[in-house]
């Protein structure tokens, strides 16, 4: 299950990510209004993504899941090496871990509804699969640090440039749109402006709309589209970066957790002085918003790497480790096990004790509790789901 020479920290920080996935963001919110503060107060609302621009805590959950499975890879590459694999059985591997994640998503979101047209391929976990799979493969033949560096920076500068001087042809059908659908969505936008960063203007929508097939999330546009695939590999990209720093033999963990820290100091002040030309919008994935997530990666890193670790302060991290080692499996059971039904059985009777907030955060909690076991079960059994 563990070893001694396995990074806790980084199972210990995908099983926190994955809290607010399964159901910790709920909890929050029920708490708040529980002691009287209300869905608007500011720790209820960053349980919340932004509705356009903006970065909030919520912003942070998919990103920093994506710079995780990237940490991960230079364990797992030096791992397959020492086996005696070879390039091409590793490079196999990829291949095949990306399909299985797009298949994965394909099933916990409409694969069985057997209607082609409600088909939504392009799923958080394709989006994962292909952004990992790129920064995996340039890892293994790119050698130069300075050259995959330069590779992400050029990634970031063209997506940039793409959105800041190209608009999307079809903007002016969007906002004159008679469909009802179309029309209730692009008014539901309508703060943002009809610049190249705004619903209707950004050329990213009109690329899914012109060359995705199936149904996009938003009806005309998906937050997981392709062209964020551009962006979305340098955080994979940035995961990789951070993967390797922590392998170096030649470093202390004090200094690598300097340096981890310096990425995210650097990062955030590379977005602060982009922002006004490039806004921090997660649908997007734009430039701004991979630096926002970035930082904000690196430093839970460093943190999580330090006390963890370094200092070996193990014993408080366990429960979250038990949720980081079976992330994918907790993820694809919340679409298919009943853990709110679950959660009614064992504490119906204690959240019926008090006033609908009370019902409310009791249920979330217990809802929690339930799939915590079911892991914690799995982790004692040494059955993870392996992808």
């Amino acid at each position: 299950m563990e070893t001694k020479d396995r990074l806790m920290s980084l199972d210990a920080l995908r099983g926190a990510d994955m809290l607010f996935i399964i159901g910790l963001s709920g909890a929050i919110v029920a708490f708040c209004q529980l002691l009287g503060f209300g869905k608007d107060c500011w720790l209820s609302v960053q349980m919340t993504h932004v509705a356009w621009h903006g970065f909030r805590h919520h912003d942070t959950i998919f990103p920093l899941f994506l710079f995780l499975s990237g940490v991960s890879w230079p364990f797992s590459f030096a791992s397959q090496i020492s086996k005696g694999r070879t390039t091409a059985q590793i490079v196999r591997k990829i291949l095949v871990r990306a399909v299985v994640l797009f298949a994965l998503g394909m099933v916990s979101s409409t694969l069985f509804k057997f209607d082609v047209g409600s088909f939504r391929y392009d799923t958080v976990l394709a989006h994962i699969g292909f952004c990992w799979a790129v920064s995996a493969l340039l890892f293994m033949f790119v050698k130069s640090f300075r050259a995959r560096l330069a590779i992400a920076a050029g990634l970031l500068a063209v997506h940039w440039i793409v959105l800041f001087f190209f608009a999307a042809p079809d903007a002016a059908a969007l906002l004159a749109s008679t469909d009802p659908a179309v029309a209730k969505k692009v008014a539901s936008y309508a703060a943002y402006g009809t610049d190249n960063f705004s619903f209707t203007g950004n050329i990213a929508g009109w690329i899914d709309r012109t060359f995705m097939p199936g149904k996009l999330h938003e009806g005309v546009f998906d937050p997981d589209g392709l062209f964020g695939k551009m962006t979305g590999i340098v955080t994979a990209m940035f995961g990789v970066f951070s993967g390797e720093l922590l392998r170096r033999k030649d470093m202390s963990g004090g200094r690598k957790t300097l340096v981890l820290l310096g990425a995210g100091v650097l990062t955030l002040a590379l977005c602060f002085a982009w922002r006004p030309w490039c806004p921090v919008n997660k649908k997007i994935w734009t430039s701004t918003f991979v630096l926002a997530a970035g930082s904000y990666s690196f430093f839970a890193l460093a943190v999580f790497y330090w006390i963890i670790d370094v200092k070996g302060w193990r014993a408080w991290s366990f429960p979250l480790r038990v949720i980081g080692m079976n992330s994918i499996t907790i993820y694809i059971m919340k679409r298919f096990v009943a853990f709110g039904t679950m959660a009614s059985f064992f504490f119906g009777g204690i959240a019926g004790l008090g006033n609908e907030h009370w019902r409310a955060f009791t249920m979330e909690m217990g809802q929690l509790v339930c799939e915590w076991l079911v892991l914690w079960y799995l982790y004692r059994k040494g059955t993870f789901l392996r992808v």
